[in-house]
């Protein structure tokens, strides 16, 4: 074969395929013996994977088919599902035209876990190496799903592989409702333990140091696409899993929030707070910390934000937080310090919001007149007053030059 290669092939007349002279050439080819080896296990594979525990979900269809007739009425279609333990899912489901491998998020899985509950889920633990054979003729749903998991039944029905797996000893079948809320509480765990042990027990720093850190890890682990799926799940299943739900959020918001509500309440007692009901503050501030910033990525309406993003975010809800909650008599280091978070040198808070409420007043109130728009603007600066401490006087011209500054763009924009 190698010599064969190295020849030049040409007619009996020496002649190209364009009638020009035909120069022979050899071309040598190396040839290499191979020599390295992969060390495989008893069952010829280079990796020993341990059996896979798979969700079999035997589904009614979900449009109308000629062959289901001949089928159970339950147990039209068969897909397999398992979670990947980082908060995916992985889906097979056979297709008519193809087989469909994908990885999903939580709150996608679940929606594929409650079309399996119109029928009904097994949980099967795939066997390795399997005593399945390519030599089953017909791929269907049935077939493609028994070879998954390696078993050997002739049966092409998704309700004979039904009947055939749900006669295994170790096969159970699975109540949706007490596995999502074991699931759920399992992921939020996950995530709570990398956010809170990363933070370790520290009552003698300042109130500010702590709660940037806290605060960061938080929001870090709460913008994570799987804690994001977790979210959506949880938020999408609240009427059909209730209790789920309720364990979802209380071995997650409620845990976190317990948290802060310790370091507020060591807090208080070196006097740096003001704030009689910590429980209470300490839930407001868990919620300045997701704010639009969390919902806006659950919402799919931005990406997952970088680090400085999450830091300066956090930065932002610490300094307004905080600027409520030292008591009268504070000292003046403190007071100074959060003062120079939001007074008008810092431009990240109180410029970001007069930026904000500039260009939002554009877009509700239409005119170019400063006066016909300026109520508004005082209305709706009247809900930032407290958290910047400029008063509508301080902040009405840099509000009216954000106003104008939208309105240059738009023109400079605008066609024609």
């Amino acid at each position: 074969m190698l010599r064969s290669l190295a020849r030049t092939f040409a007619d009996d007349s020496g002649l190209s395929a364009i009638g020009r002279p035909f120069v022979r050439k050899t071309v040598p080819i190396a040839c290499t013996p191979r020599t390295e080896t992969i060390e495989t296990n008893a069952n010829g594979s280079p990796l020993s994977i341990p059996p896979a525990t798979w969700l079999i979900c035997f589904v009614p269809g979900l449009r109308h088919q000629w062959w289901h007739r001949f089928a159970d009425t339950r147990h039209k279609h068969v897909f397999a599902l398992r979670p990947l333990g980082d908060g995916t899912w992985l889906l097979v489901e056979p297709w008519w035209t193809r087989m469909m491998v994908s990885v999903l998020t939580l709150d996608e899985a679940v929606r594929f876990l409650r079309w399996g509950a119109m029928g009904d889920i097994l949980r099967v633990r795939e066997s390795i190496p399997g005593r399945g054979s390519q030599f089953r003729g017909w791929a269907n749903c049935s077939v493609l799903v028994s070879f998954l998991l390696g078993r050997s039944y002739w049966t092409w029905t998704p309700n004979g592989l039904y009947r055939k797996l749900l006669a295994e000893p170790d096969v159970k079948a699975l109540d949706l409702a007490c596995f999502l809320k074991t699931h759920l509480l399992e992921e939020v765990g996950k995530h709570e333990n990398v956010a809170l042990k990363a933070i370790p027990a520290r009552r003698h720093e300042q109130l500010e140091e702590v709660l940037l850190e806290l605060g960061t890890a938080l929001v870090t682990a709460m913008v994570s696409p799987p804690a994001v799926g977790l979210h959506k799940a949880a938020i999408s299943e609240c009427v059909r899993f209730d209790r789920a739900v309720a364990a979802y959020w209380a071995s997650g918001p409620e845990r976190a929030a317990a948290r802060i509500r310790k370091i507020l309440l060591d807090a208080r007692q070196r006097g740096e707070i003001g704030f009689d009901d910590c429980r209470t503050a300490a839930r407001r501030f868990l919620a300045m910390l997701q704010g639009n910033f969390h919902m806006e990525i659950v919402f799919g309406l931005r990406a997952a934000p970088c680090a400085k993003e999450v830091r300066d975010h956090v930065t932002f809800a610490v300094a307004v937080f905080l600027r409520g909650a030292h008591p009268p008599g504070a000292s003046r280091e403190n007071t100074t310090r959060c003062r120079s978070l939001t007074d008008g040198n810092a431009a990240p808070v109180a410029q970001g919001l007069i930026r904000e409420v500039g260009e939002s007043i554009r877009e509700i109130v239409r005119g170019d007149d400063w006066e016909s728009v300026a109520d508004w603007a005082e209305t709706v600066w009247s809900d930032y007053v407290a958290c910047t401490g400029l008063t509508w006087e301080q902040a009405s011209g840099r509000i009216r030059r954000a106003w104008e500054s939208c309105s240059a763009a738009s023109s400079c924009s605008s066609p024609g």
